[in-house]
């Protein structure tokens, strides 16, 4: 048979397209949608649905506020009488949702490529006539400008960090976006800015912090205040090496800074990090510019008998603070994240281009696209098995597990320009919007219940083992499980008794000054060696 000339080629691909619109169109409604494909089908009628959020632990409700946006408190908080104050923080989590995950969508000014109608983001493809894909997020988007300044954001940021710090919650806020979108200069600041006159997400967050510390009457902070502690840490994690670094200690690479577990399983920690404390907001000022300016310098690591760079590094600064109330410690965490974006790269010989390795980005995206699906996976044959979840594939994910999935609240401020990576951007957000959680909780220690705890179920064995001096017992191959249960017990004993311990969270960050010092002088010499 002879090959179809070009214009039956052409009438017979027309008739394909017709064919599969209309199969389109007889689909039935899928479980996550009103109706309509799974899949937003270019040319779709019913194009402006979009996933609805799973149901279950942590599901997503509408904000009750919608059509509102948050505004920062104008009466002044020292005039309020203690139920005033009792009651704000219920109000202020009614007004922010109560939700999970909030997704923040910074566009640029084009009314030709989307249009806001309240929370929903109508996306327009340039020279087309299809109808607009629509994007519901329960955080929205707004409009910023190249030489704007982080106020709009902080208006919604600010709430939320009043709230968990009051609330004694976990909170991350985490910029995703393509390079030169301006995510760093929005987190930490302009360079050129050294008076600080357009400050950043982290310092405006960071006289936040002290504001609310003050209207919970915590402030002045004393040396070894019994009361309150307020530490901070700055670390840098390479995009090709993945190498961590402590960005208060000096610019460069430590390959001894690994995640650990913690003792209780509240997370991952950086072993070799500490916290440092800060009792001033003017110390806390000082201690993040001076981490900023070493996240901004190449970091450099020893690899064998030569020493190599690793030019880009995402940062991480954590906030955390400890206060005692009554017997309990409530601790409340607060995470700022600047993801360095994608980067194409061109082969020389294929000129295709194609994307450099960042682990730490790519482990970001598949915990959310974990957490978005289904909990339970479904195989072939019919059973379920509880889907996993990569939170050890980076670094950064173990020391973000509890605000991804577990019990924090996740933010994410993304950025685009243009129309493919607006789509890319808002189909981001959504997915993070509806990842599934346990619930936003606090994290609430009490050390003196815990403990009576312990004791109790500890001599009530002792007595039916008949055991006098329990941390003498040693087990054997064919011990019962009431002494392996006993066992457990003195184990756990001891890790309540070294968990949050003050002291030796003040001892560590003590030696930071000599760690920064001993940096200081590497890098002096590693530099001077590399110039010569």
């Amino acid at each position: 048979m002879d090959e179809p000339g070009p214009a039956l080629r052409l009438l017979k691909r027309r008739l394909k397209q017709r064919i599969c619109s209309s199969e389109l169109r007889a689909l039935p409604a899928s479980p996550g949608r009103a109706e309509g494909p799974k899949i937003d089908w270019p040319g779709y009628p019913s194009a402006s649905h979009v996933a609805a959020p799973k149901q279950g632990a942590g599901t997503l409700r509408p904000h009750p506020g919608s059509s509102q946006s948050l505004q920062l408190p104008s009466k002044d908080l020292e005039a309020e009488d203690d139920s005033t104050k009792l009651e704000r923080p219920a109000k202020e989590h009614q007004e922010l949702g109560g939700e999970a995950a909030l997704s923040f969508v910074l566009l640029p000014a084009a009314p030709a490529l989307w249009k806001l109608e309240g929370k929903r983001v109508l996306l327009f493809r340039p020279g087309s006539t299809l109808e607009p894909r629509s994007y519901d997020l329960h955080g929205g988007a707004m409009e910023v400008s190249p030489t704007g300044g982080p106020f709009t954001v902080v208006d919604r940021l600010l709430p939320m960090m009043r709230h968990a710090v009051l609330q004694a919650q976990s909170l991350c806020i985490w910029l995703h976006g393509r390079r030169g979108s301006g995510k760093s200069r929005l987190m930490w600041g302009s360079l050129q800015d050294t008076r600080l006159e357009h400050p950043g997400v982290a310092q405006v967050l960071a006289d936040g912090l002290f504001h609310t510390l003050k209207e919970l009457e915590l402030l002045p902070i004393r040396e070894g205040d019994d009361k309150v502690l307020v530490t901070l840490q700055f670390l840098k994690f390479g995009v090709e090496t993945e190498l961590c670094g402590d960005c208060l200690v000096g610019p460069d690479f430590d390959p001894h800074l690994k995640p650990r577990e913690a003792l209780l399983g509240n997370g991952f920690f950086m072993d070799g990090a500490p916290e440092r404390e800060v009792r001033q907001l003017s110390e806390l000022q000082l201690a993040l510019q001076r981490g900023v300016d070493r996240l901004r310098q190449v970091g450099t690591f020893q690899s064998g008998t030569c020493r190599k760079e690793d030019a880009m590094a995402h940062g991480l600064c954590t906030f955390r603070i400890r206060r005692r109330v009554g017997s309990e410690v409530h601790t409340s965490t607060i995470h700022l994240l600047d993801l360095v974006g994608a980067q194409m790269s061109a082969d020389a010989k294929t000129k295709k281009r194609t994307s450099q390795e960042d682990r730490t980005l790519k482990a970001m995206l598949r915990v959310v696209d974990a957490l978005a699906e289904d909990p339970e996976y479904k195989f072939r044959d019919g059973h379920t098995a509880p889907r996993h979840i990569p939170h050890r594939d980076s670094k950064v994910t173990r020391l973000l597990r509890p605000c991804l999935g577990g019990s924090g609240r996740s933010v994410l401020l993304s950025f685009a320009e243009g129309h493919d990576a607006i789509l890319a951007e808002l189909e981001l957000a959504t997915r993070h919007e509806g990842m599934t959680s346990d619930g936003v909780q606090s994290c609430i220690f009490d050390r003196e219940s815990k403990m009576k705890e312990i004791e109790d179920e500890v001599a009530a064995l002792c007595r039916k083992l008949g055991i006098v001096q329990p941390q003498d017992m040693q087990l054997t191959m064919d011990a019962s499980n009431e002494e392996v249960r006993l066992a457990e017990l003195l184990q756990l004993r001891r890790r309540v008794l070294n968990f949050e311990d003050w002291r030796q969270i003040r001892q560590g960050g003590l030696s930071f000054h000599k760690k920064r010092n001993e940096g200081d002088k590497q890098t002096a010499a590693g530099r001077k060696s590399e110039a010569s």
